[in-house]
């Protein structure tokens, strides 16, 4: 599970490393690689480990293979997603594009999303943090709900 934040420098190249727990977490799937894509409808990234994002993936392959649905996801995630592999620094290469798409100049944010992380500028992170507490109460509202027909 990813949890907490973590900001990190990026060089000119676009190598980040990927912090150190994160990397711990992803020790133990079958490729020491991480599947980044750039969100379709904000200024970041997503990042999974590998054996996950597969699992991710199986879910859009069991959809009707012609349907709109499976194809709109298909383009949108499965053909952006980029397999990343870990130098010996335990930093990963970002692609030009995930660079500006995220607009990340000399940091990057890792944020854990519990089964995948997100990777932000950090300035763009720290606005979307302080307007999603605006929605703070009627989300706990919503998790407790969740909880409650689940039975916990």
């Amino acid at each position: 599970m990813f949890l907490s934040s973590y900001v990190n420098g990026v060089d000119k190249k676009g190598r980040v490393s990927v912090p150190a727990a994160f990397r711990s977490e992803l020790a133990t799937h079958s490729r020491a690689q991480v599947v980044v894509y750039a969100a379709p409808d904000d200024k970041y990234l997503y990042a999974w480990g590998y054996d996950d994002f597969l699992q991710f993936a199986e879910k859009i392959k069991k959809m009707p293979a012609m349907s709109p649905q499976r194809q709109r996801l298909a383009r949108t995630l499965l053909a952006a997603a980029r397999p990343l592999g870990f130098d010996d620094n335990g930093r990963i290469m970002l692609p030009e594009n995930f660079i500006k798409h995220a607009d990340i100049s000399g940091k990057a944010i890792f944020a854990g999303q519990g089964d995948y992380f997100t990777i932000w500028q950090p300035e763009n992170y720290e606005a979307k943090q302080e307007a999603d507490l605006e929605h703070y109460e009627d989300d706990l509202a919503a998790l407790s709900g969740l909880w409650e027909e689940l039975g916990g």
